[in-house]
């Protein structure tokens, strides 16, 4: 465990349970917050107790304060801010903190700073004005701020993944400054913090604290009227969700459904309702069509394989008996892993509303070995060799009936979507179980390799 941990310990008493374990609390919720590892020998569990071991004296506050930037930094970067013309700010984990949205929210329109979300959290409000997600707002950017990004790199740069040929987002001379706890952050088996990317300042912080005090240094910035820029980023903003629309019209009526248009049916019966998304979001559309105004709508993506229906069914026990309507939008392939999650689903009467994003395949992979037959010329029918989830398809209605849950599916036919959705609704809010509704899905980017 010692290699996928931030720390681990073995009390040799049971004396020394409280102080490992406060220890064991308080390094987990430093930032950047991290899983420790402790174990508690069988033995020790078992042994009578010959007088009171004392816990609450111990563990009381172990929680240590977050990371201040230092003040010179938080000026300097205001000064930047203050001077730029065309300021963006990119941000991927602030929403971890959810008092922090309302301060970037605050910060975004006092600087007049276009905004663009990563979404490893829900970090700002999708249908604000100033988000430009989806766009080309870094292409003329003369300052980015980025705040708790995980990888810069990856961020401020294209990859073709054709050619594996980087571009950069950003032009030649923007200045760039990165305010977050990354370079706290550190991985003893594998390198997660990607390729270097050089900046201008480095603040290492808290942003739940750092923007707030940004905000502060703003202020005593000279004054400089945003109004013609704020009103040129709506205009973008708004641009950006045309064409989304009408993106997602396109195959509007194809079987088996296209991603928004499964979005779209999803939202049309949901929207009414106080609902969190718990991890899959159909490819983005869901947080382009949806109204995600806030980080109590969705924990963020998904970054792992075969771990999502266990995050769902978390997600779904964590709000039971709140009324909150828990959807996840689930893949075929990460089910397979632990169809027995539905089991617990169920014996639990955890009220969870499964929409199945089913491709019949691992696609991820597929896609991949499609790209890899374009650049080589080899035949692409060989790509679906190993990925396919077909001949036979699994009945994931079936095999949830089976487990106790109310199922439907699979269905391919996008009219028949909304009224086995509704049906569905109607079994998590008033019987208070879970119920599935299969739907097939065609392979996205399907025109591309044709």
């Amino acid at each position: 465990m010692r290699d996928y941990t931030k720390w681990d310990d073995q009390p040799a008493t049971v004396e020394d349970f409280p102080t490992s374990f406060a220890r064991a609390y308080r390094i987990a919720t430093t930032e950047p917050c991290g899983p420790v590892y402790v174990c508690y020998d069988a033995g020790l569990q078992e042994q009578a107790l010959e007088r009171p071991i004392a816990v609450a004296d111990v563990a009381a506050g172990a929680r240590p304060t977050p990371v201040q930037a230092d003040p010179a930094a938080i000026r300097r970067t205001a000064e930047l801010l203050a001077s730029a013309e065309r300021p963006v700010v990119v941000t991927e984990f602030t929403g971890r903190h959810p008092e922090a949205v309302r301060e970037l929210v605050g910060l975004v329109e006092e600087s007049a700073s276009a905004l663009i979300d990563l979404n490893g959290r829900v970090n700002f409000p999708n249908r604000h004005p100033q988000n430009l997600t989806g766009g080309d707002a870094l292409a003329d950017a003369d300052l980015v701020l980025l705040l708790d990004v995980g990888d810069p790199f990856r961020a401020l740069n294209e990859l073709d993944r054709l050619t594996n040929e980087k571009k950069p987002r950003v032009p030649t001379g923007c200045t760039i400054v990165d305010v977050g706890l990354a370079e706290l952050r550190q991985s003893k088996w594998a390198e997660d913090l990607g390729q270097f990317q050089p900046v201008s300042l480095s603040v290492v912080a808290d942003t739940s604290l750092a923007i707030p005090a940004l905000r502060t240094a703003l202020r005593s910035q000279p004054a400089r009227d945003r109004g013609a820029r704020c009103a040129e980023l709506e205009r973008k903003h708004q641009r950006i969700r045309e064409r989304w629309e009408k993106e997602s019209r396109e195959d509007w009526d194809a079987s088996p459904l296209t991603a928004p248009r499964l979005a779209s049916e999803i939202w049309s019966v949901i929207k009414g309702e106080d609902w969190i998304l718990t991890s899959n979001t159909l490819e983005d559309w869901a947080l382009r069509l949806w109204d995600v105004e806030g980080p109590n709508r969705h924990p963020g993506r998904s970054f792992g394989t075969a771990t999502q229906i266990g995050t769902s069914i978390g997600v779904g026990l964590a709000y039971r008996g709140t009324d909150r309507l828990v959807v996840d939008i689930q893949p075929d392939g990460d089910l397979l892993y632990d169809p027995g999650a539905l089991w617990t689903a169920a014996h639990h009467r955890i009220p969870l509303l499964v929409v199945m994003y089913n491709n019949r395949a691992y696609y991820n992979d597929w896609e991949h070995q499609l790209r890899v037959a374009q650049h080589r010329g080899t035949p692409k029918e060989n790509a679906r060799v190993g990925q396919e989830i077909d001949d036979p398809a699994p009945d994931f209605a079936m095999l949830a009936r089976s487990f106790g849950w109310h199922a439907e599916g699979p269905i391919a036919e996008p009219d028949k979507v909304r009224p086995a959705l509704e049906r569905a609704l109607r079994v998590v809010r008033d019987e208070k179980r879970p119920a599935l509704v299969d739907t097939i899905v065609r392979h996205r980017h399907e025109k591309r390799f044709r």
